[in-house]
């Protein structure tokens, strides 16, 4: 999945011998794994009810609306943890501090994923025992982990704008190097057109996304491809 800003850090820097303009800017990254779509799955231990919902969620304020619609007010405890790329939170909701949120969050982090938020909702029957931090401690993660395991994942691919100058006459050059990118696939270095202006007369600027991991490479090839006459910067967003 493209994202339409890049959201993510630099995990790894450029190799020293890159002689790209662009290599301060952009090197390989770890992609990042989320899911898909809102998933919810349940499980009983010792007549205690655990259902739980995750979804895909960027930032907290998206990740606090989907906990505040799924939590249930006539249950016992909505435990929630959410993990973005900067920051984490979680929350017990009234069962012992460090029995619920936390092992919610282990559980994400152990699935290898970002940009998630779980919510777990436990429903206690009267004759249910009571299950000692201990058996709090691996309700919750389990929940949670059941249901990370079972719902759709995508991985997300970052992506950084861009805006390319060139020459009228080194417009064929340009489309085709531009077209062959836009056939990739993703996770290939796929690149997606915005426009192009025209009206300058002799020169062209074209905008565009690319995936942050491919764009130094890509300079290279427009640097090549029209002998140095196009170049090519960031645009902020």
């Amino acid at each position: 999945m493209l994202r339409a800003l890049s959201l993510y850090k630099n995990r790894c820097t450029p190799p020293s011998n890159s002689k790209s303009a662009a290599a301060s800017n952009f090197c390989c990254l770890i992609n990042d794994t989320t899911v898909a779509l809102e998933h919810e799955e349940e499980e009983t231990v010792k007549k205690s009810r655990f259902v739980a919902r995750c979804a895909p969620a960027v930032t907290f304020s998206s990740a606090k609306e989907f906990i505040d619609r799924v939590s249930d007010p006539k249950a016992r405890h909505n435990c929630w943890a959410w993990c973005g790329e900067k920051s984490q939170r979680s929350n017990d909701d009234g069962e012992p501090s460090g029995t619920a949120g936390r092992p919610i969050l282990n559980s994400i982090e152990g699935e290898g994923l970002l940009n998630v938020v779980v919510v777990v909702t436990r429903y206690k029957s009267k004759d249910a025992p009571m299950l000692g931090a201990g058996g709090l401690l691996r309700a919750y993660g389990s929940a949670a982990s059941l249901v990370l395991r079972a719902a759709a994942r995508v991985e997300e691919f970052p992506v950084v704008s861009i805006e390319l100058m060139f020459p009228m006459s080194e417009l064929g050059s340009v489309q085709s190097l531009v077209a062959r990118y836009e056939g990739r696939k993703e996770g290939s270095g796929t690149l997606v057109r915005n426009g192009e202006d025209y009206s300058k007369g002799t020169s062209v600027t074209l905008t565009a996304v690319v995936e942050e991991a491919f764009a130094a490479g890509f300079e290279a090839e427009l640097t090549e491809a029209t002998n140095g006459a196009a170049t090519m910067s960031l645009v902020l967003v």
